[in-house]
Parts: C-alpha cells; sequence; structure tokens
C-alpha cells in the first residue's frame, strides 16, 4: 500500500481553538483525553498516510487530500506509557468516518483514558 504524503496541510494549535468553524475540505482533532491521538486516513485508490501526533491539550487541523475521492479516516490513539497505538472507537458511529475535498468541515475530539479503556473520538457539532 503507497503512502501518501501530498496534500496534506496540517497546523497544530492549542486545543482552545476548537470553538472555530472549519472551512470546507478540512478536518480537525483535537486530544481532549490523557494521551496522543492522530488521524490515519486512506483510499483505495491512492493508498494510506496519517497526520502527526496531536499531543494532550492541542488541536490539528488538515486538508483533506484533493482527489475527487472519499477518504475513510479513523483515529489511533498512543499510549501515554510506551509506544503502542490503538485504533479508537467512535461514540456511536462505528470507528470510521468518509469525508472529501468538497465535504463541510468537520471537528472531533479524543477524548477519554488509556487507563480504563475508555478511549473514543466523538464529533462536534460545527457551528
Amino acid at each position: 500500500m503507497a503512502v501518501l504524503a501530498a496534500g496534506l496541510g496540517a497546523a497544530i494549535v492549542p486545543a482552545g481553538s476548537a470553538s472555530a468553524a472549519i472551512s470546507t475540505g478540512r478536518i480537525q482533532l483535537c486530544s481532549q483525553g490523557n494521551y496522543a491521538s492522530r488521524w490515519f486516513y486512506e483510499n483505495a485508490q491512492y493508498g494510506s498516510a496519517h497526520a502527526g501526533w496531536v499531543n494532550p491539550g492541542e488541536c490539528q487541523t488538515i486538508d483533506v487530500p484533493d482527489f475527487g475521492n472519499l477518504w475513510r479516516f479513523s483515529v489511533q490513539g498512543r499510549y501515554n506509557t510506551s509506544d503502542n497505538t490503538f485504533l479508537m472507537r467512535t461514540a456511536g458511529n462505528g470507528a470510521e468516518m468518509r469525508m472529501s475535498s468538497t465535504t463541510s468541515g468537520r471537528k472531533f475530539a479524543s477524548l477519554g483514558t488509556t487507563a480504563a479503556d475508555g478511549h473514543y473520538w466523538i464529533e462536534y457539532p460545527n457551528g
């Protein structure tokens, strides 16, 4: 599987900026648990990629790759006691979501703690 590197524009900012609207074709992840998290995304035609780690208390906004196709996004977490990672579940929506470069911008947060296996991600209402 090819790794996609092009088309990823990222900005890391403090978590307080999660209140601003996210523009079309962009997706934001705020790490609000006690662990780092990141986007993992893939497309059958173009391969897969991941964004950089977002430390607890920070947010990262990335551009959805502009190839005219839907991308499947999921969130990975990293234990705060090792370099091991885990796939997070969503609150009510399974383990992934789909987006394209023309989809309305969306905001998400990774929540919970790794100690209690209570880690998951949720979507913020955009407005």
